[in-house]
């Protein structure tokens, strides 16, 4: 069998997995190893081994994104050793293969995929299903609470479909309670919570009910409208995206209870699953129909220490675990050499992530004798971290020895300074992600409202309406705007006083005892805006007037429902613009010049996928991003941001499985490093001492360099 690997370089590990006869095969693949390579040349034994026995094998190869589709299509149609693999392999992700299934068993489907669009399917589309569940249809008729419900109530329908919940078979509550206590064991307790808390904060439960009283209600108030709205939904031919893969699993299901395999031309003989590891509970039971209803068994391929996506529900368990979640006779391989990262990247990484314990054990060698440098630096606090970074940068991309840049953060707000001060400095940079905090809605009323305060002691004629001015501060001072009638009242009581500032607005405002959000007798609650609002307008700097908006503006602050339509609520930005703000002083005008260009920059180079065919701007040298948005990439060097306590790992990382989610995280930040790796330790954060990131320590490195 040796000989049909002739002319490869593939080392042993490698070729161990290529020649396998087996189909139930696990391959861990760690970063770096050649995994991509490796598959291929897989696929191409198998279409050999077929060809001398005249047999037919035809080979499907699963990949959990577009661009890992694409980059593998590619290597198919150009590389010379893989041209025969045309027309034998098919290379599609679980979403694409599911629709193109389900569209010649569906007349007509119509996928629904914007915001815009799930909300009408809740308000018109389901009205007819909820208005027969009282819970639900009480929701959705309240004023006060139908905003948020419509928007995050089809967000729930498709995340109980994503765990794995189904319609036709957890229609009682003991069937309803089994699944949950299956989702738990599967390690993924922490989406039971949060799909627990969301039913909660949706009201749909009670807020202090027990956790079993939970469950009842859960099942009594949601799960009979659940049923009928996926039912009706269906009936219509309305799909979402997770319907792609739900719907697929039912039919298939239902054709193996019929025993119509697939056959002839159409059958797979080999199915490969890439990064495996990021699958969730509806992806596994797509995955062992599709194996199934071909007769053939899943070669799932990934790594357990580089599972990053358990916040969207996947479990590492599966890949863990795979005699238990799929089936009883998995052997594995694992790929023991790294081919991308220097001697010592790999030696210190693999360091770090042996403080894991849900892991498989490894034993990871560098391919190259090259030493990579590695710098620990500290510095005072995070404003002089960011000129370091931007000085260091200019240096980097002057170096024609330096192939491309990369700036790593834990959170979107980390990166919002740099783009300020690379967007000011002239300096391109790519940003593909969901990095669109600052073109938000929300982000631009930031900034109004510091213009607003810029403004607050101008006089009119010459300044804008002072009244107009502070209802627009009010509208943020609590979670929801001033309602209609009271903003009425509040310009009736201003009639007679004619304020010529919003500073004198502000103190004219002091006296209103008119309505303002429910009960102000004696102006109770018109003190509580004053004092949020003087603090905003009497800060004495733009790092103070920011610093006032996150302490005192309920309405700006994080929140899952708001951040449904608006991302600045997932991670609103004020810790780290406040800082980086500390150095415009009291010029309002430079910052918000400032803050423009790196919008303007932002527009033009953030495409909507990652390294789409329409924008090259992708190729730039420095690139901006998450280490969730990491995965796959290299770069000749890297800058992880902030390497302190609290951010890595996160401060909301609490159970053992949380923090060794973090460390993972962390260890796909650092191999993506070729050259240069450079962990920016901050000595204060936001005017708070800081301690520098256990795994600086874990993985034996110490502060190398200090920034004066």
């Amino acid at each position: 069998m040796e000989k049909l690997l002739v002319k490869t370089n593939l080392d042993n590990t490698q070729q161990a997995f290529c020649l396998d006869s087996d189909k139930a095969l696990r391959l861990l693949a760690p970063a770096g190893s050649g995994k991509t390579y490796s598959l291929l040349w897989r696929c191409l034994t198998a279409i050999r081994q077929a060809t001398v026995k005249e047999e037919a094998a035809r080979v499907l190869i699963f990949t959990f994104t577009r661009v890992a589709r694409d980059e593998l299509r590619d290597r198919v149609r150009t590389n010379p050793t893989f041209k025969a693999l045309d027309g034998s392999v098919e290379v599609n992700t679980l979403n694409a293969w599911s629709f193109r299934w389900l569209k010649s068993r569906v007349h007509n489907p119509r996928l629904v995929t914007s915001s815009k669009e799930r909300v009408f399917l809740i308000k018109n589309n389901l009205q007819p299903i909820w208005q027969k569940h009282p819970a639900i249809k009480d929701l959705l008729t309240d004023s006060k609470r139908k905003f948020k419900a419509e928007k995050g109530m089809m967000d729930q329908i498709d995340f109980m479909k994503s765990l794995g919940f189904r319609h036709d078979k957890h229609n009682t509550p003991a069937a309803f309670r089994k699944h949950l206590q299956w989702l738990v064991e599967a390690g993924l307790q922490s989406h039971v919570i949060a799909f627990l808390d969301e039913m909660q904060e949706l009201e749909i439960t009670d807020r202090k009910a027990s956790y079993n009283k939970v469950i009842d209600q859960i099942f009594d108030r949601f799960m009979g409208f659940w049923i009928e709205a996926i039912e009706h939904l269906y009936q219509t031919a309305t799909l979402s995206f997770e319907d792609q893969k739900y719907w697929t699993v039912i039919h298939l299901e239902k054709a193996l209870a019929e025993k119509k395999f697939t056959t002839g031309i159409a059958r797979y003989h080999h199915i490969l699953v890439d990064e495996f590891q990021d699958i969730g509970p509806l992806d596994l039971n797509l995955l062992d129909l599709v194996a199934k209803i071909n007769k053939t068994q899943l070669c799932i391929v990934g790594d357990d220490d580089q599972a990053i996506y358990e916040w969207r529900g996947a479990s590492p368990d599966f890949i863990l675990q795979p005699n238990k979640f799929i089936s009883s006779d998995y052997k594995t391989h694992i790929l023991e050499v790294n081919y991308r990262c220097p001697k010592n990247v790999v030696e210190l990484s693999q360091r770090l992530i042996q403080h894991n314990k849900r892991r498989v054990p490894k034993n990871v060698t560098a391919a190259s004798t090259a030493v990579a440098q590695i710098d620990v630096v500290s510095s005072p606090a995070v404003d002089t971290s960011v000129d370091y970074v931007l000085n260091m940068v200019r240096q980097l991309l002057e170096d024609n020895t330096i192939g491309n840049v990369a700036l790593i953060s834990r959170k979107r707000s980390q990166l919002i300074p740099y783009q300020i001060i690379f967007a000011g400095s002239d300096i391109p940079f790519y940003a593909a992600e969901d990095l669109s905090i600052l073109l938000s809605s929300t982000f631009d009323e930031l900034k109004q409202l510091l213009v607003t305060k810029a403004q607050s002691t101008m006089q009119t004629p010459f300044a804008p309406d002072p009244i107009e001015g502070l209802l627009k501060l009010c509208d943020k001072v609590k979670r929801y705007p001033v309602k209609k009638e009271d903003r009425g009242a509040i310009k009736s009581f201003f009639l007679a006083q004619r304020p010529r500032s919003l500073v004198d607005a502000l103190i004219t405002f002091y006296s209103y005892t008119g309505p303002l959000k429910g009960d102000n007798r004696g102006g109770a609650m018109t003190k509580e805006f004053y004092g949020a609002i003087r603090s905003f307008l009497h800060a004495d700097s733009v790092s103070a007037a920011i610093e006032a908006l996150s302490l005192e503006f309920d309405g700006l602050q994080k929140d899952y429902g708001k951040s449904l339509d608006d991302i600045f609520y997932a991670d609103p930005p004020f810790l780290y613009l406040s800082a980086y703000a500390e150095r415009y002083g009291d010029d309002y005008a430079a910052f918000y010049e400032d803050v423009e260009k790196a919008i303007s920059t932002l527009v033009r180079t953030s495409p909507e996928d990652d390294e789409s065919a329409g924008d090259l701007s992708w190729k730039r040298k420095l690139h901006l991003m998450t280490a969730l948005r990491t995965k796959g990439k290299e770069f000749d060097v890297v800058v992880i941001l902030d390497c302190n306590q609290d951010i890595w790992p996160s401060k909301l990382a609490i159970t053992d499985e949380q923090q060794e989610a973090e460390r993972r995280l962390f260890y796909v930040a650092f191999t993506r490093a070729k050259k240069h790796i450079v962990l920016m330790v901050n000595d204060q954060m936001f005017q708070e001492l800081a301690i520098p990131s256990p795994y600086i320590e874990e993985m034996g490195l110490s502060i190398n360099r200090t920034v004066e």
